[in-house]
């Protein structure tokens, strides 16, 4: 089916180009008899190639067939995409070498072809060459410059090479703004190889850096905050503890080991840090209600508890919230009431985190979707858990 589309879309591509390039042939004067040429014969040669199931001898007709000229050249793009989309790299490559090496295109139509080329040379893992297209089309005033360090930062990633992925995209910061949540996780990367070093200096430069690129980026928050609680410097934590409140409060059961350690230290008032997260967020998410609620219980007893969980669980039911408030309650009925166990059962089926960008779920926090490769994707989900 997949080869049927593609041969589909090939000779349509090539039917528009090869018309183009005739009406332009005419012209100009290069085609004296427009009706019974040799690329009409060309063009219907391929078609009998297709007729009788040999595809690959069709598209090199096709492609012998169309003339190369400023109006066929985006076809001719169009048909090494094709081929790189398809797989046949090595046959994509061909393509838009031959295109490249055409001294009649303009900048524009060169730089283009110049892009797909290394896009191609990326597919079958020729970074080296890929780099130097990439980077030329990067330094030059191109309209496609962007396009091109977009490209040229993903290789870098793909290496892990962290230093020379910022390098790049902090030029491409300039073009495109909202660069910025993925330069800044860039940084945090460079921060976790410190930590495995045991350079927490080092770590807490290039976390700095992040949120100076970032201000709102979780993950420098959290790994400083971190830092600072190993440093046993509560309350420079907790101010990072509270900047996270304030501007990801759905993030916050991430840290909740941390604000109790600094809450038992005296730096943090823990009910007065979970009551901003629960007012930040219009549905927040449940595990703060939970930490909310368990608090209650220390302070003020289970009926408290119980009375301001099940007020929220009115508003927001969740199997979570179900299962402390049967908790709460205490012991079922008889031993053997299976409620609970199913409840818990069903609880873990449910995943807790969701990328937004594209729909990858999971039980765990990543900062790069596994599925995506988009960086910050991944939130906590809210309302996941409604019955």
């Amino acid at each position: 089916m997949q080869e049927l589309m593609f041969l589909g879309l090939f000779v349509l591509a090539l039917a528009i180009g090869w018309f183009l390039g005739r009406r332009e042939a005419i012209k100009v004067g290069f085609m004296l008899q427009p009706h019974g040429s040799a690329v009409d014969k060309q063009y219907f040669i391929g078609l009998n190639y297709l007729l009788n199931e040999q595809p690959d001898e069709a598209i090199e007709t096709f492609i012998r067939a169309l003339e190369v000229n400023p109006e066929t050249v985006e076809t001719h793009i169009a048909i090494g995409k094709l081929f790189c989309q398809r797989g046949d790299v090595e046959r994509a490559i061909k393509v838009h070498q031959n295109l490249l090496a055409r001294p009649s295109l303009t900048r524009e139509q060169a730089d283009r072809v110049q892009l797909e080329l290394a896009r191609d040379y990326l597919a079958v893992g020729m970074h080296q060459r890929a780099e130097r297209l990439l980077e030329e089309l990067a330094g030059s005033g191109s309209s496609l410059r962007a396009e091109a360090l977009v490209d040229l930062v993903a290789v870098y990633e793909h290496q892990h090479e962290w230093g020379e992925a910022i390098a790049i995209g902090e030029r491409l910061l300039r073009e495109r703004p909202e660069f910025s949540a993925t330069l800044a996780q860039y940084h945090c990367e460079l921060a976790a190889q410190s930590l495995q070093r045991r350079e927490a200096a080092d770590a807490q430069r290039h976390l700095g850096a992040a949120l100076k690129v970032e201000p709102l980026c979780v993950r420098a928050l959290i790994m400083l905050a971190e830092l600072h609680v190993q440093a046993v410097e509560y309350k420079a934590a907790a101010d990072l503890l509270q900047r996270l409140a304030q501007q990801a409060p759905d993030f916050v059961p991430e840290v909740l080991a941390l604000a109790e350690r600094c809450a038992d230290n005296g730096a943090l008032d823990l009910a007065d840090y979970l009551d901003q997260a629960l007012e930040r967020s219009s549905k927040p998410v449940v595990a703060i209600v939970l930490a909310r609620a368990r608090l209650v219980q220390r302070t003020e007893g289970a009926a408290s508890a119980e009375r301001f969980l099940l007020q929220r669980l009115q508003q927001q039911p969740s199997l979570s919230g179900v299962q402390e408030l049967l908790r709460l309650r205490g012991p079922a009925g008889h031993a053997a009431d299976p409620v609970p166990g199913l409840l818990e059962a069903l609880s873990r089926t449910r995943p807790r985190y969701r990328c937004y960008s594209c729909g990858f779920a999971g039980n765990k926090l990543y900062w790069q979707c596994p599925s995506c490769q988009s960086w910050s994707t991944v939130k906590p989900l809210k309302g996941h858990e409604l019955v």
